[in-house]
């Protein structure tokens, strides 16, 4: 198992970091282009929602956490309220690790933090064309000690892979 990562910090993207947020969203759109085709706008920008991002500080419900690994900003992550058919879930939304902070144990670690952190359910969407993503998932799932691990299909949803994820209490 990789080792804990001790020098990790997880903390809430504060109001007036959303400028912030957007820009590290875009390497995120970049990183992603190579399997997802996203082209670039003429402005040089993914198309991206700065306000629906900006939503993930602001709404109830939804957050937005940065990632900072010896005091330096390593990636995000965003979550959202959300269900699977009736249940109640909170969605595990967009998850983004600068390549210097990969292979690191840092992505296990905001998991380990992050979902078996709380008692809620949560849900897992991954693109299926995004192999790098489904394979460290299915990683974490096998390594980590959620009580239950549960593939969830939403036929309105077909790009992605479904996880339902109940964290052991």
């Amino acid at each position: 198992m990789m080792p804990v990562v001790q020098n990790m910090t997880l903390r809430a993207v504060a109001p007036g970091e959303e400028g912030a947020l957007a820009q590290l969203f875009q390497l995120y759109c970049y990183d992603n282009s190579a399997w997802s085709g996203e082209a670039l706008l003429a402005d040089g920008r993914y198309e991206v929602c700065d306000a629906g991002l900006a939503s993930y500080v602001h709404a109830a419900g939804h957050t937005a956490s940065w990632i900072e690994v010896d005091g330096a900003l390593a990636g995000f992550f965003l979550t959202e309220p959300g269900m699977a058919g009736e249940l109640a879930v909170q969605e595990f939304s967009d998850f983004f690790i600068l390549k210097q902070y990969r292979r690191r144990g840092v992505a296990l670690e905001v998991v380990r933090r992050v979902l078996l952190g709380s008692e809620q359910t949560w849900l897992v969407a991954m693109f299926r064309d995004d192999a790098a993503a489904c394979a460290f998932w299915q990683q974490a799932f096998a390594r980590l000690p959620f009580a239950r691990v549960e593939a969830w299909d939403d036929a309105s949803l077909p790009q992605f892979q479904l996880t339902l994820l109940k964290p052991a209490v």
